[in-house]
């Protein structure tokens, strides 16, 4: 329920905001993210005993300079109607309609060892011409004898691992006799 009416407020900075000022945005919505998963913020956030006006006054109010317009407003409205505890989903939704307005994704690239440049770039070329949308992959380690490649925002994950494509093989040939 929360994520449906958290969309609807994305949607309508998503209206308000034009494109080149959306990433501004983000950036300010995700500090207060930060801000208020703090546990001081967060139990005043869900606490009955605060009003909705003094929880503005305490968590928002304060940065009104060093906000946009737009945001503080919607602010303002999301306290009013006692959901500041959105923010958090806000962000998250906000940042994933800016990624698919502007249709730039990142994944990730989890391997033993560290691939050379060229081999992360034709990924994600693959990845591009399979998805047709525009991919940034980071490469960070990971124990094993495979390698991992998800970009989660679309969905996509693709995993081999030697051992599993031995047992694989020795399973198929096992079959076969």
């Amino acid at each position: 329920m929360n994520e449906l009416i958290a969309k609807r407020y994305a949607k309508a900075l998503m209206e308000l905001v034009p494109a080149k000022e959306r990433s501004a945005l983000l950036k300010s919505l995700q500090s207060l993210q930060k801000a208020f998963s703090t546990p001081e913020a967060a139990e005043l956030i869900v606490s009955p005993l605060v009003g909705n006006s003094r929880k503005f006054e305490l968590l928002v109010a304060p940065l009104e300079s060093k906000l946009d317009p737009r945001l503080f407003r919607l602010l303002k409205v999301m306290s009013e109607k006692g959901r500041l505890d959105l923010v958090s989903d806000l962000a998250d939704i906000l940042d994933l309609e800016i990624k698919k307005a502007s249709n730039r994704f990142e994944g990730s690239v989890e391997a033993d060892e560290a691939l050379p440049k060229e081999e992360i770039h034709r990924l994600e070329e693959v990845l591009e011409r399979f998805s047709d949308a525009k991919i940034k992959l980071k490469q960070t380690k990971k124990n094993g004898d495979g390698l991992r490649v998800s970009v989660d925002d679309l969905g996509l994950e693709i995993n081999y691992s030697k051992s599993r494509v031995k047992a694989d093989l020795l399973d198929f040939i096992q079959r076969a006799l």
